[in-house]
């Protein structure tokens, strides 16, 4: 029966505007049918411009393709299957898929498809693929893994082994937490960070975390959130960067901003904010203690300016297991020293400089030449209501002054301003 002229014309219509090229062959490679797409995309690749025997045709493509139909023994189904072939050249790549399908009644129908754009996709990704996955497997600074909606660990990577000795036994299946120190952590902290990390999308944080060997280092995690088809959250990726160099050259910056290179007392401008802070309104009113060393010069000019550093250094050390972390040991200037006494009575202030005094008299510093025995002399002054940082030191020097001048090593208290 044949096609009314609509019916024809609109299967015409069909094969012309079809993104696919279609060609219906027999048994012995016979055209019987082939759409302009078919021929667009199969012409350059034939020597002759034969479009009439599909085996001779397809040939660029799938040299044995007459073997592989006449093998195929089912009366109707696949031939082959989206097979990839390169039809193009290097200075004009292209990709075609050639799909063969059986039909009833012994013929065959080949679909052929551009698909160069999707391959060359395809490369694209899977060498990003292969880019990322080098990156995250031999990063050296950097760990890299995934967790699950509950904190789980459940993907491990070997940036892990490298960055804290962890082993994918070690970790997978465990809260990641693990890692964090039980003194710097609290269990709840991981199931906050969770909750923002999903509610905000990405989060971080840092701290001391441990390595497998216990040892502890300094780390920043930022912890992403990984989103399903659907847009929820599916679980979560973490990239740790051990930040230990740069955490301790922080220390480093904020112990050179506040103490003494030479003697690791506090240096006079953190003393001065030190002793602003005790004399703020409501706090009990403190006393400060000035020291200078009897006869530093001759201790120099006689055993070197090394020895006189040395004794500079024993001051602190024993003024330090004198006083206890609660009086700040501040060096002033030279072979000055200040102490903060915070909230004590006169007496006992005259009673800690005495024992300061009698405590460096009684222990003598080793040198290559022999003992050196070091005296000192203390000026020491009461806050009074009001007074300012400033002019509580000066009446302190005022009173070291007196001491000097009385004799050396000895105490002397300020009058009141």
């Amino acid at each position: 029966m044949e096609a009314e002229p609509d019916a024809l014309e609109a299967m015409t219509d069909f094969l012309y505007i079809i993104p696919v090229g279609l060609i219906q062959f027999r048994m012995d490679g016979a055209i019987l049918l082939a759409n302009p797409l078919a021929v667009q995309l199969l012409l350059p690749l034939i020597p002759n411009n034969d479009f009439t025997d599909a085996f001779s045709a397809l040939a660029p493509l799938v040299p044995d393709l007459a073997r592989r139909v006449q093998a195929f023994i089912p009366t109707a189904g696949l031939v082959l299957d989206h097979l990839r072939c390169d039809a193009g050249t290097s200075a004009e790549p292209r990709t075609l898929s050639l799909t063969v399908h059986r039909t009833h009644g012994g013929l065959n129908l080949a679909v052929l498809e551009d698909v160069t754009r999707l391959a060359g996709q395809e490369r694209q990704l899977e060498a990003d693929r292969l880019r990322f996955r080098a990156i995250f497997e031999h990063v050296r600074d950097y760990a890299i893994f995934t967790v699950d909606v509950q904190g789980r660990i459940d993907g491990w990577n070997p940036s892990l082994r490298r960055f804290g000795g962890w082993s994918a036994a070690d970790v997978v299946g465990k809260p990641f937490d693990l890692f964090f120190p039980p003194e710097h952590h609290h269990p709840a902290e991981l199931n906050e960070l969770l909750s923002l990390t999903t509610r905000i999308g990405s989060a971080e944080i840092e701290g001391w975390r441990f390595r497998e060997d216990g040892t502890v280092f300094w780390a920043n995690s930022v912890v992403t959130a990984l989103p399903d088809s659907d847009g929820a959250v599916r679980g979560f990726v973490v990239v740790s960067r051990d930040m230990t160099v740069r955490k301790r050259m922080e220390e480093d910056l904020r112990r050179l901003a506040t103490t003494d290179p030479l003697t690791g007392a506090f240096n006079r401008r953190s003393g001065l904010a030190r002793l602003t802070e005790a004399l703020l309104p409501g706090a009990a009113s403190p006393a400060v203690i000035m020291l200078d060393v009897d006869h530093f010069k001759s201790i120099n000019d006689k055993h070197g300016h090394a020895m006189g550093d040395l004794v500079l250094c024993s001051i602190v050390v024993a003024c330090r297991l004198l006083l206890g972390e609660g009086v700040p040991v501040v060096r002033w200037g030279g072979e000055e020293f200040l102490f903060i006494l915070p909230g004590t009575g006169i007496e006992a202030a005259r009673a800690t400089g005495e024992r300061i005094r009698t405590t460096l008299a009684a222990t003598p510093v080793e040198a290559a030449s022999g003992e050196i025995r070091v005296t000192v002399s203390l000026g020491l002054a009461m806050a009074m209501p009001g007074e300012a940082p400033e002019a509580l030191i000066n009446r302190a020097d005022a009173a070291l002054y007196v001491a000097k001048r009385g004799g050396r090593n000895r105490v002397e208290l300020a009058p009141e301003a």
